[in-house]
């Protein structure tokens, strides 16, 4: 072979040998970029997941205060029933000692019932509550976190599916590939959880709502056990008015 052939598949072979170097150390070079990138994200998502926490916690406080302030009302509501009612039997002046004692008694009974059927509410409303506060948010929000915790070390799990010699051309196109993937997918749960977070929101909520409705009919029917009593009081114990 003429030298200047050999001088020219020399050089031939140093320009591949360097464009299959620059190849590969921008695969690297790729590689390491999509790294970074998915550790930032995880970053990045971690921040947001710690707002999105911090603000579910606050709706719930806020959602339990204004359940707090439903029991409150009815609890005084009760007890502006039984006050009423014990001042009328105590201040009677139509009635004897024995009936004033026995309408005592029924007032005791009746009382004793209605805080029974208002800690009947308040347990009833704390095991919907458990799905309301426990259930609907985190079972999003712990997805988040795992696949957060899984995005730092994501491109090392990809490399170990791949055969570094027959399947590395494409190694940075499964990255990016995955990387919009993911973007897409987690920006959809953050969708569900910004719902979430306005799950209190409504007038209508049917926690409210059933608790609400638990206590105006327990309030409704202390006070007609207290009219029973009363209507005692009325015909001196003798026959119920």
């Amino acid at each position: 072979m003429h030298p200047t052939w050999n001088w020219k598949l020399f050089l031939c072979a140093i320009f591949l040998v360097y464009v299959a170097a620059s190849s590969a150390s921008e695969k690297v070079a790729g590689i390491v970029q999509h790294q970074e990138w998915f550790s930032k994200y995880a970053s990045i998502l971690e921040v947001t997941m710690q707002i999105k926490r911090q603000g579910n916690s606050n709706a719930t406080l806020t959602f339990n205060k204004e359940l707090v302030k439903l029991l409150a009302n009815a609890t005084l509501e009760m007890r502006s029933i039984d006050n009423t009612t014990e001042s009328a039997i105590l201040q009677a002046d139509t009635i004897g000692q024995p009936c004033r004692v026995l309408l005592l008694e029924l007032l005791k009974i009746f009382r004793t019932i209605g805080q029974a059927e208002l800690q009947a509410c308040a347990a009833y409303t704390m095991g919907l509550l458990d799905y309301w506060t426990k259930q609907r948010f985190f079972s999003f929000a712990n997805i988040v976190h795992r696949d957060a915790t899984e995005l730092t070390h994501r491109v090392g799990l990809i490399l170990e599916q791949y055969n570094k010699i027959t399947q590395m051309d494409n190694i940075l196109e499964v990255l990016q590939e995955e990387y919009y993937a993911f973007n897409s997918y987690n920006s959809a749960l953050q969708e569900v959880l910004n719902r979430e977070l306005d799950r209190f929101a409504r007038a209508d909520h049917p926690v409210r709502a059933t608790l609400s409705d638990c206590l105006d009919t327990t309030v409704t029917l202390h006070q007609l056990d207290m009219d029973y009593v009363l209507g005692y009081l009325e015909t001196g114990c003798m026959t119920w008015k």
